[in-house]
């Protein structure tokens, strides 16, 4: 603590002794001062000035004659209203005038009033409302607060304008109104005129109860609506139940194909057996020699036998599949897929009913139909073809047949021939022989017709057969193909028309919402003029006159200034402050004190002298220099506030407590940037300098923070200078609980940041901080 306050007091000493520093001392305190009273000053009261912002105006609207021949120019009106006017200095010229000076800077913006300014305000009623415009130049080059000041005073000139419309619009009226007034005293339209009130009465009823209507169908339209709506689940599943069957159809179908495939294979080789079983039979016989050679013989016809049988058996095979083929399995499958059509349009079907008997009108959703290709059966020809080939397996199956019982008789004539073996051996051999070849010329024969029927049916089977079948299976593959693809697609369509549905359901409930509102002002105007037939009938002839008179009289200037301005608007000041000046006075204020913090250690050492001193340690050096620049921060702080109160007189209410927060404030920037600068050297001050830099941005000090770009609303609260503002705000405009309080809490975290850098942050940077200024000093320069 002693070599705190001999720091301290060496350092007084020293300014006491040097003229020039205490010279400079003193204007240390003063200048930070200057920059807060020069900014609170030129903007003490800006729109005070407007009269000097030069706008153009210019009228080219032409006279007005009313039904009384009077004459009348709302554009002089305006332009006479505006001379009147002297917080903006209007400049009445001519068109062409205004528009040059606008383009070359002379004037800020130009207003000009249109030739039909004044007859389409009297015109309105009969042309349809349609309002009287002017037309607004303004130059946003010149200066970019000006325009903002300029659209102020051309938001005034259109209000003004407008209420000035509405004026003449509704006098207008009542104007005609009592006119009828009077046609009705001096005429006998009394009692055509109580029968268009009744009228129009009626028709209101009539309106009323058709009202109710629509709202009961809405109501019945509302519940069909929900109703389909829940049917369209059940709906998508079965259409994605369909789709599986056809799904399902189409890989029997693929599964037929490849059958189809070996089943032609073993025909093949059906037809090949066959014929090699008749070429063997052939050739058995002729290897027989007939009946030459018994032992031969019997050898070879029991081969012929056997081939015979197998080709029987072959035959049998062809005729089975033949058959099979013959019951028209191709128009089963075509059936299957027809009855997957008729269901998915049964489907349809159901929808379509179903939004006709809710009385929507849903988009027509348009589903081609399937056409099941003509070449999914099979052919007349292909059919007769097949019945051919079959007649021909019968004979086929007739001559093996023959060849089978001839074989039998010739085997048990050899069969004879074995027994015997004796003298009677001889006469049977030559009965067998005569039998044999007897019967061969028969088998001959037979062979030779079922050659040529085998031949003739291997031609139909490649040629025709097999090509139509392959055909009827591509083509019903190709089709089920579709009918999948249309039903997925069909599935979405529902999904579509469920956010239909609900789109419905919406507009009828908004719809019924309108309805009710227009239902009560038509019950309403229906009531009145209820109330007014009913007393024009209770009334006798001459007070009918009197009842309507009542009704339709007044006074068209009164009414044209309340429509001009139903509603006023009275302002009650909230935390009043008199000018724009006092009301920035905390935000210079503060920047000031910041200022003067950063000319504080940009002039004086913050490193003391440790000569002369008992052992001094890092925090006496620290504190024995900081004294110095507190003592300078606070005669900155009370220099500031005397001229804000006495010099420039601002609106401070609490100027005591005003005082103590740029006292407050000024201990914590001199803490913070003193400890930044004795941490960091040179580079503590540039960063001091960047702080600031974006507190004058982003510190809500004269724009709200609201208004400003996201960076500085997410970084401002982490910045001394809105809690400074903040708790100085509160003792110019007026106290809100512990605002104030609050606010110096929080500013005065921002002084033990300071301490913690200059006590605890600077101990590992001191040998590189020394490092720098070395290099430094070594240009000579720095």
């Amino acid at each position: 603590m002693k070599n705190i306050i001999k720091i301290f007091l060496s350092d007084v000493r020293g300014l006491m002794k040097n003229f020039f520093a205490l010279v400079i001392a003193i204007g240390l305190c003063i200048i930070p001062s200057l920059y807060a009273w020069f900014n609170i000053y030129s903007n003490w009261d800006p729109y005070a000035n407007t009269s000097s912002v030069q706008i153009a105006v210019a009228t080219e609207d032409k006279d007005y004659t009313l039904s009384d021949g009077s004459v009348v120019n709302m554009g002089d009106e305006v332009v006479d209203e505006l001379k009147e006017n002297d917080t903006i200095g209007w400049v009445f010229t001519d068109k062409d005038q205004a528009l040059d000076g606008v383009y070359s800077g002379k004037y800020y913006a130009a207003v000009v009033i249109g030739e039909d300014f004044t007859s389409n305000m009297y015109e309105s009623v009969t042309n349809g409302f349609q309002g009287s415009s002017i037309t607004y130049y303004e130059n946003e080059k010149k200066n970019a607060i000006a325009p903002k000041i300029t659209d102020t005073a051309a938001t005034t000139l259109q209000t003004s304008i407008n209420e000035k419309f509405i004026e003449v619009v509704a006098s207008t009226i009542f104007t005609e109104t009592n006119q009828l007034s009077a046609d009705l005293k001096n005429s006998d339209g009394i009692e055509s005129f109580e029968d268009k009130l009744k009228e129009i009465n009626a028709s209101l009823q009539a309106y009323d109860g058709m009202i109710d209507t629509f709202i009961q169908g809405n109501e019945a339209l509302t519940a069909s609506v929900n109703s389909a709506s829940d049917k369209i689940p059940g709906l998508s599943t079965k259409i994605s139940d369909t789709a599986q069957d056809v799904t399902d159809t189409n890989a029997s179908l693929t599964a037929s194909q490849a059958t189809l495939a070996g089943f032609n294979t073993d025909v093949q080789e059906a037809l090949n057996q066959v014929q090699a079983s008749l070429d063997a039979v052939a050739t058995d016989l002729s290897n027989a020699g007939l009946g030459d050679k018994a032992k031969v013989t019997a050898e070879s016809i029991a081969q012929t036998k056997n081939d015979t049988e197998a080709l029987i058996a072959q035959l049998s095979t062809l005729q089975q599949t033949l058959e099979e083929l013959s019951r028209q399995e191709a128009e089963n499958k075509q059936q299957q897929l027809q009855d997957v059509t008729d269901e998915q349009k049964m489907a349809l079907d159901e929808s379509g009913e179903q939004s006709t008997e809710s009385g929507i009108q849903i988009p027509d959703i348009q589903i081609p139909d399937i056409q099941i290709p003509s070449d999914i059966q099979l052919s007349e020809e292909t059919k007769q073809q097949i019945q051919a080939a079959l007649d021909a397996i019968q004979s086929l199956q007739n001559g093996a047949g023959d060849i089978t019982t001839a074989l039998n008789t010739i085997q048990g004539a050899i069969s004879d021939i074995k027994a015997e073996q004796g003298s009677d051996a001889s006469k049977i051999a030559n009965d067998v022989k005569t039998t044999i070849d007897s019967d061969a010329a028969g088998i001959s024969s037979t062979l030779s017709g079922c050659k040529q029927s085998i031949e003739n049916m291997k031609g139909v089977y490649s040629n025709n057969l097999v090509p139509e079948m392959s055909n009827v299976l591509d083509s019903m593959s190709q089709a089920l193909t579709n009918v999948t693809n249309l039903l997925n697609n069909l599935n979405s369509t529902l999904g579509n028309m469920g956010l239909v549905f609900d789109g419905v359901e919406t507009t009828m409930s908004g719809l019924d919402d309108s309805l009710v509102q227009i239902q009560a002002v038509i019950r309403s105007v229906s009531s009145e003029l209820t109330d007014i037939t009913d007393k024009l009938d209770a009334a006798g002839e001459d007070e009918k006159v009197d009842v309507l008179m009542d009704i339709l009289e007044g006074d068209p200037e009164t009414y044209g200034e309340f429509f001009a301005q139903p509603v006023s608007i009275e302002t009650e000041p909230v935390y009043e402050v008199k000018n724009y000046g006092s009301a920035v006075a905390p935000f210079y204020t503060v920047l000031a004190l910041w200022v003067g913090a950063l000319l504080l250690v940009s002039l004086i050492k913050v490193k003391a002298d440790p000569d002369k001193l008992d052992h001094p340690k890092h925090h006496e050096l620290f504190f024995g220099r900081y004294l110095l620049f507190f003592v300078l921060g606070q005669v900155q702080a009370a220099v500031v506030v005397l001229g804000d109160i006495f010099l420039l007189k601002c609106q401070i209410l609490y100027p005591g407590l005003f005082w103590f927060a740029a006292s407050v404030t000024s201990f914590t920037f001199s803490m913070l940037i003193y400890a930044l600068t004795i941490a960091f050297g040179d580079m503590g001050k540039a960063f001091a300098v960047v702080i600031v830099v974006i507190q004058i941005a982003g510190s809500s000090g004269t724009y709200p923070i609201e208004i400003l770009p996201d960076f500085y609303q997410k970084v401002y609260i982490f910045f001394p200078f809105p809690y400074a503002i903040n708790a100085l705000r509160e003792t110019v405009a007026g106290m809100y609980g512990s605002t104030f309080e609050t606010a110096l809490s929080e500013l005065l975290v921002f002084a033990v940041a300071g301490l913690m850098i200059g006590l605890v942050i600077r101990i590992p940077f001191i040998r590189l901080n020394h490092f720098m200024e070395k290099r430094m000093e070594d240009t000579k320069m720095m």
